[in-house]
């Protein structure tokens, strides 16, 4: 919610509130913390005074600092009402595919056609916006009107090129390139450049690859990867091997390329990661090795060409191969290693996403709780309250999800930052078949509105679960 001035308000005390406020995230307070996640989405893992000032001006309702500042100012009012009035209705208008309210408002404004904004919590151009919600005629409106396809924005560092990329927008992707986007990208907080986006977040459509190559840009190791060019990998490994072991960026788990090749289930970048010599017992953000990875997303030829290759059978890949008996010898050498706050107690976050309904009863039989929370630091967007069954709906693991319901994961939690329920990431995903089976849960009264649903019986969560798991 954000905040109002009131006539005490002044400079001083807003610059105290920011010292106080820095002083408390440096002690580690959880609750500064979680007030600087719900101010900006992607905050610094260590923030200074000026991040803090920015996060304040934000709870505000205002753009950044100076603004704030200058709201405090006498008879500032009228003089920044106006011209921040019509950048909000600018940036909305960008987002929705309103043309004739954009011309009228550059018509009116021509100044703002470059000026980042707060929208949808994002702090973004109006090009940015229409990039995002595919909105061609306007795109092609601000271009012509003189907007800077290079302007970045807040929170990813990135153009409006790295968006139409993810998205797999090729019409986009032609216009601002037309219009002199840089095709690289290099400096995004994800240091995936243009290219990655359209990989590693995309699915890498070929022509979209092929387009941004013949227009300058350059692969990089997990571009390479994601994409299963073999030969490209070997080029960078051999100009700069420390790449084969190269870490992504928080936001990707922290994976390494081997890891990658088992996300975008690329056989032949596996089989060249390991003759190359990436190591098998490197560990992602969430302390999985891409054995474990490729075990729990069912990818079994990749994970017997790990075995082959000497990678350790450790308990993530067991529980998910089906290797009891491994997994019962390390819960005799660690036996509360599943349970929440031990070493593998968010394990079951992991699984939800992709592993099979037996995979998660093999965890939970074995002490793994359906009610543990990620650590910000690796749940998906940095948000606290992010569960198994959040993950399962994010993902579309509807088996999962049926599972967890069964040993009753609750339907109504909700994350800190967007305030989400399971029902709301699966329908942000776009897992329509997801929300339905979560709407037979025990949903709280804000899902129960907003999706119309009155519940006066829960059908028997067996039953449910065997639909979904095709019996």
């Amino acid at each position: 919610m954000s905040r109002t001035l009131t006539p005490q308000s002044s400079l001083e005390n807003l610059k105290r509130e920011a010292k106080r406020w820095l002083r408390a995230l440096r002690a580690n307070d959880p609750a500064a913390r979680t007030r600087l996640r719900r101010a900006i989405p992607f905050p610094p893992a260590e923030p200074t005074l000026r991040d803090v000032q920015f996060a304040l001006a934000r709870e505000h309702d205002c753009v950044g600092w100076r603004e704030l500042v200058a709201r405090i100012s006498p008879n500032a009012t009228d003089r920044r009402d106006e011209r921040a009035v019509a950048l909000t209705a600018l940036l909305d208008a960008a987002a929705r595919g309103d043309a004739d309210r954009v011309d009228a408002l550059l018509t009116a404004h021509p100044s703002i056609v470059d000026e980042r904004g707060l929208l949808q919590r994002r702090l973004r151009t109006a090009l940015h916006f229409a990039v995002s919600g595919g909105h061609e005629d306007v795109v092609r409106l601000l271009l012509v009107r003189g907007a800077d396809p290079n302007v970045r924005d807040e929170g990813d560092n990135a153009l409006p090129l790295h968006f139409a990329a993810e998205r797999e927008r090729m019409s986009l992707i032609r216009l601002l390139v037309e219009h002199g986007s840089d095709t690289i990208g290099a400096g995004d907080d994800h240091a995936l450049e243009v290219i990655g986006w359209a990989t590693v977040f995309g699915s890498g459509r070929p022509d979209i690859v092929s387009y941004l190559l013949a227009h300058g840009a350059r692969h990089n190791i997990s571009s390479a990867v994601a994409m299963g060019a073999a030969a490209e990998i070997r080029a960078i490994v051999a100009r700069s091997p420390g790449d084969l072991e190269k870490p992504m960026d928080a936001a990707s788990q922290r994976r390494h390329p081997l890891h990658l090749a088992v996300v975008k289930g690329q056989f032949e970048s596996l089989e060249t990661l390991l003759g190359l010599g990436a190591d098998t017992e490197s560990l992602d953000g969430a302390g999985l090795t891409a054995l474990d990875q490729a075990a729990l997303s069912g990818k079994l030829e990749m994970a017997h060409l790990l075995i082959e290759r000497g990678a350790t059978v450790r308990a993530p890949a067991a529980v998910a191969l089906g290797r009891m008996d491994v997994v019962d010898q390390l819960l005799r050498d660690e036996p509360d290693c599943l349970r929440p706050g031990r070493r593998w107690g968010t394990l079951i976050i992991r699984a939800a996403g992709q592993a099979s309904a037996a995979v998660i009863d093999a965890l939970i039989a074995r002490g793994a709780s359906p009610h543990v929370t990620e650590s910000p630091e690796l749940s998906v967007d940095g948000t606290y309250g992010y569960t198994p069954l959040h993950a399962a709906a994010f993902r579309g693991n509807a088996a999962a999800a049926a599972a967890l319901l069964a040993h009753g994961a609750k339907v109504s939690a909700r994350d800190t930052i967007y305030g989400g329920t399971p029902i709301g990431w699966a329908a942000y995903a776009g897992h329509q078949n997801v929300v339905d089976l979560l709407l037979h849960g025990e949903v709280d009264v804000f899902d129960a509105v907003e999706y119309e649903r009155v519940v006066s019986f829960v059908p028997p969560w067996s039953a449910t679960r065997a639909r979904w798991n095709g019996s």
